[in-house]
């Protein structure tokens, strides 16, 4: 039930891929309209029942992993954390203490 819970997940993200495509399908604008809808229902639908499956820490933990706002900043740690500069400086920092 976990993994089918965490397939759900992953598939509900996927799922927000065709919301932006839509415009461009051969489609009437009402058809484009209702696809762009209903995928975006669809997703919502599948994360709810994937979080009902694999608990809501499990699906409060994937939903923040997947959100790109946190992404950047894991990014700037790092950065921060592999400098140049501060590694050198706690490399003889080390050594002074040796």
């Amino acid at each position: 039930m976990y993994r089918i819970g965490i397939g759900l997940i992953i598939a509900s993200f996927v799922m927000w891929i065709i919301p932006p495509l839509a415009p461009f399908l051969p489609l009437s604008a009402a058809g484009k309209t209702l696809v762009a809808t209903g995928a975006i229902v669809a997703a919502e639908i599948m994360f709810w029942i994937g979080a009902v499956l694999v608990g809501k820490e499990a699906a409060a933990k994937l939903r923040k992993y997947w959100n790109p706002k946190h992404w950047r900043i894991k990014q700037r740690r790092l950065d921060e954390t592999n400098d140049d500069e501060t590694s050198r400086d706690q490399t003889q920092e080390g050594i002074m203490r040796k």
